[in-house]
C-alpha cells in the first residue's frame, strides 16, 4: 500500500516569517478590501485567488467578485481546486493584473479570535514564493498566471514596507486611543497627567499614518494611478487623521469645545465622503437630505464625528445577511436629514433596522447591545452636542423605524 505523506502548511510558515504582528479582523477586511475593489470598480485582464473562510462583512464583496467577468478560483475546503486540505486556518487573497499584483496571506491560529497573524506582497517579485506554495496544492495551473501578471519584475520595498506601516500603525493607533480613553475613563477627577502622555504617544502613530497615507498617493501620481477608489481613500484617511488630531488635543488640553459660525451642508457634506465607506457592498439604501442654507453654532470637527457615531451606529444595526443580491435594498434605508425648526437646526438620523432594546438607556455610560461595543459612543456624542449648547435625544425607537435627533443654535 502506497503511503500517503500529508503536505506541511507551507503557507503559514510564510507568514511566520515576515515576522508581522496581529492585527484585528477589522483591519483585515480593510486591507483585502483595498487590494481587491480597484479592480472590481474598474475590471480589467486580471486573476484572483482566494480562500476566505471566514467572510463576515466581506460576502458582498464576494459576491461581486462572482458576479464579474473577472477570472477567479476559490480554494475553500468545499471547492474542487485543492489537492489536498492542508491549510486548516489560513486563508489568503492574490489579485493579480497587468497593473498590480497583491498577495495577502492570513492565519487564525492567534490567541484572539479577533486577531489574525498576517504577510503581505504588493509588486513585488518575491510574489512568486507564496503563489509557488498555492500552485503545488492546486489542481488549477497558476504557473501561466504568474508569467502572464508581471506589472514589475523588481522588488519594490518601499512600496511593501509602506503598506505595511500603514496596516500595523492604523491598528494600533486605534487600538491606543481606545486604551487611552478608557485609562482616562478610570481616573479620578482632574486626573490628566497620564492621558496628555497617551495622546502625545497616539498623535505619533498618526503621523505615520499621515505620511504614508502621502506616500501611497505620490506613488499613484508617479505611476499614473487615477483610480478614484484609491485616491478617495487617501483623501479621507488624511481628514480622518486630521480629525483624531484634533480630539487629542482637545483631550491633552481639557478644552471646552470652541463655537464658531458654521455651514451646516459643508458639515453634512463632509460627514456623508467619510460614512459611505459603511455601506459598501451592503444592501442599504443611504441619502443624505439638506433642504435649507444654515448657518450654525458648532464645533465643525467635533458635530462631524458625532453624525458619523450615529450613521455608523444605524448602519451595524441591520447586521449583515450573507447571500442578499447587492442590487436588492429590501427597503432598507439609513437617512441624514437637515431643516430649520424656529430658531434651531435639527439634523435627524434615522434608519429601518428596528426597535432598540432599552431606549432609556442608550446614553447611559457603558450601556451597549454590541457583542463588542464599548458603552461609550453615544455617551461621547451626547456630552459632545451639549458641549456646543446643543442637544441629542431618541425621538423615536419602534418596529417602523428608528430616530436620533440633534438640535443646534442657528447663527443670523
Amino acid at each position: 500500500m502506497k503511503k500517503i505523506v500529508r503536505q506541511q502548511n507551507y503557507l503559514r510558515e510564510l507568514i511566520n516569517s515576515q515576522e508581522n504582528k496581529t492585527i484585528t479582523r477589522q483591519i483585515l477586511r480593510c486591507v483585502v478590501r483595498a487590494a481587491l475593489e480597484p479592480l472590481l470598480d474598474n475590471p480589467e485582464s486580471g486573476v484572483v485567488l482566494h480562500r476566505i473562510i471566514n467572510k463576515t462583512g466581506l460576502a458582498g464583496l464576494l459576491k461581486r467578485l462572482e458576479f464579474s467577468e473577472i477570472e477567479s478560483f476559490d480554494f475553500s475546503d468545499e471547492s474542487d481546486n485543492l489537492r489536498e486540505k492542508v491549510w486548516a486556518d489560513t486563508e489568503f487573497l492574490c489579485v493579480m493584473t497587468h497593473r498590480f499584483v497583491a498577495i495577502l496571506l492570513w492565519d487564525n491560529k492567534t490567541d484572539s479570535k479577533n486577531y489574525v497573524r498576517y504577510y503581505s506582497i504588493f509588486n513585488s517579485k518575491l510574489q512568486d514564493e507564496a503563489l509557488d506554495i498555492i500552485n503545488r496544492n492546486s489542481v488549477i495551473d497558476i504557473k501561466q498566471y504568474q508569467e502572464k501578471f508581471r506589472p514589475d519584475r523588481r522588488d519594490n520595498q518601499l512600496l511593501n514596507l509602506s503598506l505595511r506601516r500603514i496596516i500595523e500603525n492604523t491598528d494600533e493607533g486605534a487600538k491606543d486611543a481606545v486604551l487611552g480613553f478608557a485609562e482616562f475613563q478610570t481616573q479620578p477627577k482632574g486626573y490628566t497627567a497620564d492621558v496628555r502622555e497617551i495622546a502625545h504617544e497616539v498623535k505619533n502613530q498618526l503621523s505615520i499614518c499621515d505620511l504614508y497615507s502621502e506616500i501611497i498617493k505620490k506613488y499613484c501620481i508617479k505611476n499614473g494611478i487615477e483610480n478614484e477608489t484609491i485616491l478617495n481613500g487617501v483623501k479621507c484617511i488624511a481628514r480622518a487623521v486630521k480629525m483624531a488630531n484634533n480630539s487629542l488635543i482637545s483631550l491633552k488640553t481639557a478644552q471646552n469645545k470652541e463655537l464658531k459660525q458654521c455651514d451646516l451642508k459643508n458639515i453634512l457634506d463632509t460627514a456623508e465622503d467619510l460614512t459611505k465607506i459603511y455601506f459598501e457592498c451592503k444592501n442599504i439604501e443611504y441619502k443624505v437630505e439638506n433642504k435649507a442654507n444654515l448657518k450654525i453654532a458648532a464645533d465643525e470637527e467635533s458635530l462631524i464625528s458625532v453624525i458619523i457615531n450615529l450613521v455608523k451606529n444605524a448602519a451595524e444595526a441591520f447586521g449583515f445577511e450573507e447571500g442578499e443580491e447587492e442590487t436588492n435594498k429590501n427597503g432598507k434605508y439609513v437617512k441624514v436629514k437637515a431643516e430649520k425648526r424656529g430658531e434651531f437646526a435639527v439634523i435627524r438620523v434615522l434608519n429601518n433596522a428596528g426597535k432598540i432594546d432599552n431606549p432609556e438607556r442608550v446614553f447611559e455610560k457603558g450601556f451597549t447591545t454590541k457583542n463588542s461595543g464599548s458603552g461609550l459612543g453615544l455617551y461621547i456624542c451626547k456630552k459632545a452636542i451639549e458641549e456646543q449648547l446643543g442637544q441629542l435625544k431618541l425621538e423615536h425607537t419602534g418596529d417602523d423605524y428608528t430616530e436620533f435627533v440633534i438640535k443646534m443654535g442657528l447663527v443670523e
